[in-house]
């Protein structure tokens, strides 16, 4: 094993270790440090690979998923790929991402805005809106995309890199920019 090589693993030996919650699958694999943090669910498919060499930020970024409370959970699907980078937080609701899916570099998913716009409503906890995020199977997110609060996005579907999900995608289409709109169907 190279010297690069040898500093990854104790890399992602670090962020386990200061991670707070535990990721587990059958055939997880994990290329990149992951800081697992939160009181809720991970739950994990079969043959998940977490990080790609040699994709941007493979030795210098980490991966962040994190479930805030005890009733927030992120499901990813068996034989999903998760490039470098990747965050997805759920404050209190669900984040699914299906089987068989791709996520670029950098992509970043939220169950919540974690604030109001509202000056006088931003320290009000109870304001904050939470909905939860559905990721279909076979589908393909392009990097630097983000995918927000109470998006559903459609088996086969592709998200251009870049794009700002704000609203449901359907099945078998592309989809790109800000915010992500129709390009074609597939």
């Amino acid at each position: 094993m190279t010297l690069l090589g040898q500093l990854q693993k104790l890399r992602i030996l670090v962020y386990e270790i200061v991670s707070t919650n535990k990721l587990s699958g059958q055939g997880l694999r994990i290329f990149q440090p992951v800081h697992a943090l939160g009181s809720g669910k991970i739950t994990i498919g079969r043959n998940v690979t977490i990080g790609v060499f040699p994709s941007p930020g493979y030795f210098s970024g980490a991966c962040h998923i994190e479930v805030r409370s005890e009733t927030a959970e992120i499901c990813i699907g068996d034989g999903t790929y998760l490039n470098n980078d990747f965050t997805a937080i759920a404050e209190a609701k669900k984040i699914e991402i299906g089987h068989r899916c791709l996520i670029g570099p950098r992509v970043t998913i939220f169950d919540s805005d974690f604030h109001v716009l509202r000056v006088s409503d931003r320290t009000n906890a109870t304001a904050i809106v939470q909905r939860s995020v559905k990721i279909g199977d076979d589908v393909f997110i392009g990097a630097g995309a983000i995918v927000l609060k109470g998006v559903s996005i459609g088996d086969g579907a592709v998200i251009g890199a870049g794009a700002v999900v704000v609203s449901d995608i359907p099945p078998n289409v592309i989809a790109a920019g800000n915010p992500a709109t129709l390009v074609r169907s597939l």
